[in-house]
């Protein structure tokens, strides 16, 4: 295939920067998997710009902005714009950039990564609704990460979407022989809504034997590094991406208490499935598309320390491994290797 023949895209995402702590996420990570899945396909002439270069708190809102005037000269020379955003830029700018690429007669591929532009969207006024659905929601090609908003928006009779859920390459073929040991990781943003509060307070009371670390950027607004001197529950740092696989192979359950309104389907549980690793999570939003209680994980009320306590000690020698078993034939709807064809499909009209 010549270079003339290839189709040209635009790929509009952010992902992982050197700064990990600033950059760290899982629509990051999400959007560098589909875009070296892309690449690697002598079909496509790739080129990706990030939506955002300022990664301090509200700043990024004037990247945003600064698009509205570049976007027209970016996209010019390609065939496909393809947009895998997140809520803040879903309600700022999207709609005037989308109006620049079919203004300038481009494919528009719009996926939204988490689980929670439904929810705003349902909150707007009449007349922005209008604007959504007539501009982003008019895409060529609508993914959307949870079944509860491919629902939302087909009753409402507002958009054909596609389901394009989280996804991660797989890991093994089949289950390593793996003995319970009691160790319990959480990997996320240190923050109250992913439930770091509470894994605090189930943990104190847990025996001696049970081991519990912490992995994620601490937000100093809610808590300090020192907060957790003389916890059960240990604070280890900060891990690079391309490290989570490796450390969560240590581990034999992932801690995800969360209730952070923004969840869709959250990045470091499908790394937990891919490893056969069952998933202790809450009741909350789409989390139970995903984890299914007694199944491949325990589900929990969410802000819940004494059931988060309790799933932990139901964990034992007898039901780990069927539990592990589970995580692993779960994972296959989220194998990235079949979700990220749907992407190419949608370049290519297929």
């Amino acid at each position: 295939m010549g270079q003339s023949d290839k189709i040209k895209v635009f790929f509009f995402a952010n992902i992982p920067i050197k700064d990990v702590e600033a950059s760290f996420g899982g629509a990051t990570v999400l959007g560098e998997e589909i875009l070296e899945f892309i690449q690697s396909d002598p079909k496509f002439e790739v080129k990706h710009s990030p939506i955002r270069f300022t990664w301090k708190p509200k700043l990024h809102l004037i990247d945003h902005f600064l698009w509205i005037i570049k976007f027209p000269y970016a996209i010019r020379k390609f065939d496909v714009v393809s947009f895998h955003t997140t809520w803040d830029f879903n309600f700022t700018t999207a709609p005037l950039l989308w109006l620049w690429a079919k203004l300038l007669r481009k494919k528009v591929v719009y996926h939204f990564f988490g689980g929670n532009f439904h929810r705003h969207y349902d909150k707007l006024p009449s007349f922005l609704k209008l604007i959504y659905r007539n501009t982003i929601l008019k895409s060529d090609t609508v993914f959307f990460e949870t079944k509860e908003m491919i629902h939302y928006f087909s009753e409402r009779g507002i958009v054909d979407s596609i389901w394009l859920p989280n996804a991660r390459k797989p890991v093994l073929e089949k289950l390593e022989e793996k003995k319970y040991s009691k160790r319990f990781i959480f990997i996320s943003r240190v923050i109250p809504e992913k439930g770091t509060n509470e894994i605090l307070e189930a943990t104190e009371d847990l025996p001696n034997e049970y081991v519990v670390d912490i992995y994620g950027p601490i937000d100093e607004r809610y808590l300090k590094e020192n907060h957790f001197i003389g916890k059960k529950a240990k604070y280890k740092g900060v891990l690079n991406p391309s490290d989570v696989i490796d450390v969560l192979k240590t581990y034999d359950v992932l801690l995800l208490p969360s209730w952070f309104k923004g969840e869709g389907y959250p990045g470091i549980i499908i790394e937990a499935l891919s490893l056969g690793m069952p998933v202790i999570s809450t009741d909350w939003i789409s989390i139970p598309e995903i984890i299914e209680d007694g199944f491949n994980g325990k589900l929990i009320e969410i802000k819940n320390s004494e059931q988060l306590r309790q799933a932990m000690l139901d964990f034992n020698e007898d039901n780990f491994q069927t539990y592990r078993e589970n995580a692993l034939k779960s994972f296959s709807q989220f194998n990235s290797d079949l979700v990220f064809e749907k992407v190419k499909k949608s370049y290519l009209n297929e």
